[in-house]
């Protein structure tokens, strides 16, 4: 049962992780610092180091969405094994730590839902569910995702999660952006500074999606829907964002037929392809309604 914002005051926050802190912040003021340089031509920005970041934040987006949240954290579709490996290494590249610890916390969200077990609950403030967790402790129970456990892929990229997160995030942008003579150019923008954007773009599904819009299908849940323009920023994570609480785990849509859901159309691509198989939908006249 969803609690109330006063019950929510009292609850103990975790204690803040230092190194957690050091992390978000030192990354905030290299973006900054990338700005500045940029700016003042003091790196080298061309069209092809933009054109890649632009790649480069689609991609490891699909890692997040595609990979972290709807083939792990909900599995609403399997994959093959090049996908999987593909995945996993772009979801490192999003910094947001391995896929078994975010799948852990991510079901918390779902299944304890606006209590105090959800570790990014809307309740405890708007700054919290957005970012204030993740410079915080948190404490996922493993119990919650035993299937991950059994994944060598999974067990893999949760074994070397830091050396992975570092050369995917910065390593291959500077990598790629050599090619062209322009590593720190490359480094600062597709790493840094591509990065911090796509933090707050997906972490704005925790707390934007989750106060701001209309509640349809779940209205003793937080979860919102946002409007199509904000959804587009979002990578179509929160334009349905109650409709995908109230399904949960069953479709590896998360809206309507015309919804900006990048990653649904990632996934039946690869379908397509024979790379990924029994995608999930949750029963058509349902969603009909929601279109």
């Amino acid at each position: 049962m969803a609690a109330t914002i006063a019950e929510a005051r009292k609850w103990p926050k975790p204690p803040y992780d230092p190194v957690k802190s050091a992390t978000v912040i030192t990354f905030h003021l290299m973006a900054i610092l990338g700005v500045i340089l940029w700016y003042y031509k003091k790196i080298d920005v061309s069209w092809w180091t933009i054109g890649f970041a632009v790649v480069w934040f689609q991609l490891t987006s699909f890692g997040v969405t595609a990979g972290y949240h709807r083939l792990f954290a909900h599995p609403t579709y399997k994959a093959a094994t090049i996908l999987k490996v593909f995945l996993l290494l772009l979801g490192a590249a999003a910094f947001q730590g391995p896929a078994l610890i975010w799948a852990a916390l991510h079901r918390a969200h779902h299944w304890f839902g606006d209590t105090e077990r959800d570790p990014y609950c809307i309740l405890r403030g708007k700054r919290h569910a957005h970012m204030g967790w993740v410079m915080r402790r948190t404490f996922p129970d493993l119990k919650l995702v035993k299937d991950l456990l059994k994944d060598r892929l999974v067990c893999w990229q949760n074994k070397f999660d830091i050396p992975l997160e570092l050369s995917m995030c910065f390593g291959v942008p500077a990598l790629i952006g050599w090619a062209w003579g322009e590593v720190a150019g490359s480094l600062f923008v597709a790493g840094f500074i591509r990065l911090v954007i796509q933090w707050h773009l997906t972490f704005s599904v925790n707390s934007v999606a989750h106060w701001w819009g209309e509640n349809k299908w779940l209205p003793e849940n937080t979860s919102r829907a946002t409007s199509w323009i904000v959804s587009c920023f979002l990578g179509g994570e929160g334009r349905r964002h109650d409709w995908h609480h109230f399904v949960d785990s069953k479709d590896y849509r998360v809206g309507g037929l015309f919804d900006p859901d990048f990653a649904k159309w990632f996934i039946w691509v690869c379908w397509f392809f024979g790379l990924a198989w029994d995608l999930r939908r949750y029963e058509p006249e349902h969603l009909e309604q929601a279109t």
